[in-house]
């Protein structure tokens, strides 16, 4: 019985959907490019991912800050890095690429800003 999967590949804009006959020692067929011969394999054993999301800001002006991992993680990985996430709050000043978090749950990947958002103004005049 022959294991096929069905893998669209993001290598490029062609999005070719790649099959991978498990059954028969992972013989690919379907890409477009050699690229895409790899990326299904890689997707098979071992996906990941990059992670965008929000954290919490005090002091600023506003109460989000955009942040992003600067390398893809396993998709194992993203529960916790989800969670991380939620709960995590950063103090103003933040800077666009500034590391935020060190090995972001243990990995690897550091968790940047992806804006600048200055220390809210005291307004001693209301």
């Amino acid at each position: 019985m022959h294991k096929i999967t069905e893998i669209t590949c993001t290598c490029c804009s062609r999005g070719c959907v790649v099959c991978v006959d498990e059954s028969n020692g992972n013989a690919v067929s379907g890409n477009g490019c050699r690229n895409g011969a790899a990326f299904a394999i890689h997707e098979l054993s071992n996906p990941k991912r990059r992670v965008g999301g929000e954290v919490r800001v005090v002091g600023a002006d506003t109460d989000r800050c955009p942040v992003k991992t600067d390398r893809a993680v396993s998709k194992d990985d993203l529960p916790n890095i989800a969670r991380e996430l939620q709960e995590l709050q950063v103090e103003a000043p933040i800077f666009v690429s500034q590391v935020l978090v060190s090995d972001l749950c243990g990995t690897g990947a550091n968790l940047v800003a992806c804006a600048t958002i200055p220390r809210a103004e005291e307004n001693a005049e209301s």
